[in-house]
């Protein structure tokens, strides 16, 4: 009997040796991603589970800041574990590639599915959701023609109407590095100083929170990303007389975003979740649970949102916007956003 469990605990070991030479370790163990997301588990999440769910591949995420996990990316340097990185904006992702932590990619799945305006250069980081700074604001207290623009904030009735989020999130920081692009840092400057005049202490800790608030009736606008008002909108329809927004000509937009990390040592993977992310069907999910504009322009968007075609977008190019996004992060220092 003993010598019968020996014989067969010896075959067993052969087998599995056996394996490790012709297959290599990661092929008998379970296959498992590890992603630095930036982006909420509750938006990206169910992107995840349909991954796994088509791939048997699993996905091990760390949610935080996109900008914090950058830091952290940094910090660890070829300690790190993690393959792929995710964000909420596109200038995080552009100072990752400048940064040498990015690997580019070579895809004609991705180049047919996501535009050339919402790739890196050298496909280094890919775009996977569109979102554009709007106005929101109260029809009942604003009449839209007064405000066709981001610099119509400025205007001297509008002093304590406005709610603006923390000057320390990356979306304001990333429209500040689009503005300075586009008007250079001495009007970008004029334009926060008069914005921050205008707000006084309506700083809000989050988009969700001005679009609450206007909902509410504490304050009249607001700047928030376009998605913030349809999701409110949508689980909150009583609201609807009391909440709009505006999207600016030649708005400031910018992208989630996705790249393989240099150090990954499971390129091949990450490019399945890569290219599934950009895929019709994942661009649909996105479109649909998180009322963002699919990258793909052959992908519609949801039904409640403005017309695509209807958009106008900033001529700066997410890569520009990158390049300024420390510049911009050391003007909201300097005249006092917080």
């Amino acid at each position: 009997m003993v010598r019968r469990s020996w014989l067969i605990r010896f075959i067993s070991f052969t087998v599995v040796w056996l394996l490790i030479q012709i297959y290599g370790v990661s092929k008998i163990q379970a296959q498992e991603l590890v992603v630095y997301s930036g982006r909420a588990e509750r938006l990206i999440k169910p992107l995840f589970d349909k991954f796994t769910e088509k791939t048997g591949i699993k996905i091990k995420a760390h949610y935080a800041g996109s900008v914090e996990l950058y830091n952290k990316l940094l910090a660890e340097g070829d300690r790190s574990p993690a393959d792929l990185f995710i964000t909420v904006d596109a200038a995080t992702l552009e100072r990752a590639r400048i940064a040498g932590l990015l690997e580019p990619i070579k895809s004609k799945e991705i180049e047919e599915n996501v535009p050339s305006p919402f790739r890196a250069p050298d496909n280094s980081w890919i775009g996977l959701s569109l979102r554009l700074r709007v106005i929101a604001y109260n029809p009942q207290k604003v009449n839209p023609e007064e405000i066709k623009t981001f610099d119509d904030l400025l205007k001297p009735k509008f002093k304590g109407r406005i709610g603006i989020r923390t000057g320390s999130n990356i979306y304001p920081q990333s429209h500040t590095a689009m503005m300075i692009a586009e008007r250079g840092l001495k009007e970008t400057e004029k334009f926060l100083r008069a914005l921050l005049a205008n707000v006084g202490d309506r700083i809000y800790p989050s988009d969700t929170r001005i679009v609450e608030a206007i909902a509410k009736g504490e304050i009249d606008l607001g700047i928030v990303n376009h998605y913030y008002v349809y999701i409110w909108l949508r689980d909150n329809p009583k609201d609807k007389p009391n909440l709009s927004l505006i999207f600016p000509p030649k708005t400031a937009y910018n992208v989630s975003g996705i790249g393989i990390l240099k150090n990954s040592k499971q390129k091949d993977l990450a490019l399945k979740l890569v290219e599934f992310l950009a895929s019709p069907e994942a661009q649909r999910l996105v479109a649909e649970l998180n009322r963002e504009y699919p990258v793909n322009p052959k992908i519609p968007h949801h039904e409640d949102m403005f017309p695509r075609a209807k958009l106008s977008m900033s001529s700066v190019t997410l890569t520009q916007m990158g390049k300024y996004l420390v510049e911009a992060v050391d003007l909201i220092d300097r005249v006092g956003y917080r």
